[in-house]
């Protein structure tokens, strides 16, 4: 979803994870937001049910009355600072298994729009640095410092937690004034922090992306990286009939080959149904299928130990040498030169 300054703010919406994460902080800041909850009508079950979105109005009002009942006018530095995997949703185990700081970030960055839609995260390089850029056209309400501040927080906090190591920010840019007290940024991010700058930013030295984390695991990486890409899909597929069978294709792959009859009946539609309105949205099963098999394999070939032989299994091929003729009509070369391409790849091309 890219905003634009016509966004409606009263259409978007945030994870229902995100608002737990803001109860827990307003909690520790002495502000119990429960009463609240009910009374802007959000339950339990909203809060509980898997890929519940939770209205960004709702979550601005929650906000307003953090601030004012903690009366901390750096409640969102605060916020950051208690980061935990479960206030991340899908990525916080999977950026924690990851290999490398910069296979976590490269997570990172597709998932901000699941966790909330009030603003997006991009990358560039400049020179060796990395730059984390945090956009959002609603730079001029109260509450949208203290979300960056509480995103860019968490950041830096969760990553020297992954990393086992006080590794520190290259520099931090902020669009706002400062709101004073600026020894609290000095002392949470440990490097220059530049208010008034063009653009909100973490400026990361390259040198930290391939720093080991401390709870490497790839097979735990494996199954929580699934997750959060089912997650993405999900949030992307609300409207959109391609994402929908998407979708359901990977929740189906671990048991064999998907078959469109049963995408249909868990869609509620007839498979010739299905068929029509995949032809009005100039696509097929099929294609969509070996789509999602090239995503699958690429991932698991970069990010994963996994034997060529196991990721064929995996995608539903009776024998590794199918799937190597599959994957050189798509890319040309094996699945192993893929793999030993890809890790050799000049680090600027993406992360």
């Amino acid at each position: 979803m890219t905003h634009t300054a016509a966004t409606p703010f009263a259409s978007l919406t945030v994870a229902s994870f995100w608002i737990e994460y803001l109860l827990d902080a307003a909690l520790r800041a002495g502000v119990d937001l429960s009463d609240a909850l009910v009374r802007l009508g959000v339950s339990e079950h909203d809060l509980e049910a898997p890929g519940a979105r939770i209205p960004l109005r709702i979550e601005d009002r929650l906000l307003q009355l953090a601030l004012e009942g903690s009366d901390d006018p750096l409640f969102g530095l605060h916020m950051g600072e208690c980061i935990r995997p479960r206030f991340m949703g899908e990525l916080g185990y999977a950026s924690m298994s990851s290999a490398t700081l910069r296979d976590a970030i490269e997570l990172m960055i597709p998932f901000a729009r699941v966790t909330s839609e009030f603003a997006e995260l991009r990358f560039e390089w400049q020179g060796h640095d990395l730059w984390l850029i945090w956009e959002t056209p609603f730079h001029d309400r109260v509450t949208s410092r203290h979300r960056l501040e509480a995103f860019f927080a968490g950041a830096v906090v969760f990553g020297r937690w992954i990393l086992g190591a006080d590794k520190d920010p290259l520099a931090v840019h902020l669009r706002h004034p400062p709101p004073g007290g600026e020894q609290e940024y000095q002392r949470l991010f440990r490097c220059p922090v530049r208010f008034n700058q063009p653009d909100n930013a973490l400026v990361i030295d390259e040198a930290l992306l391939d720093l080991p984390l401390r709870d490497a695991d790839p097979e735990v990486n494996r199954l929580s990286r699934s997750r959060m890409q089912r997650a993405l899909t999900q949030y992307l597929a609300r409207d959109n009939l391609l994402e929908q069978v998407r979708l359901e294709i990977q929740r189906r792959l671990v048991d064999g080959v998907p078959q469109l009859e049963r995408i249909a009946e868990r869609l509620g539609v007839k498979p010739w149904t299905l068929r029509r309105r995949l032809r009005a949205e100039q696509a097929d099963f099929s294609t969509l299928l070996e789509e999602e098999r090239q995503r699958l394999a690429c991932d698991w070939l970069l990010h994963s130990d996994r034997s060529v032989n196991q990721i064929a299994l995996d995608l539903g091929y009776s024998e590794q040498s199918a799937f190597n003729r599959a994957f050189k009509r798509w890319f040309a070369v094996t699945p192993l030169a893929y793999r030993d391409q890809g890790r050799e790849k000049g680090r600027h091309q993406g992360l």
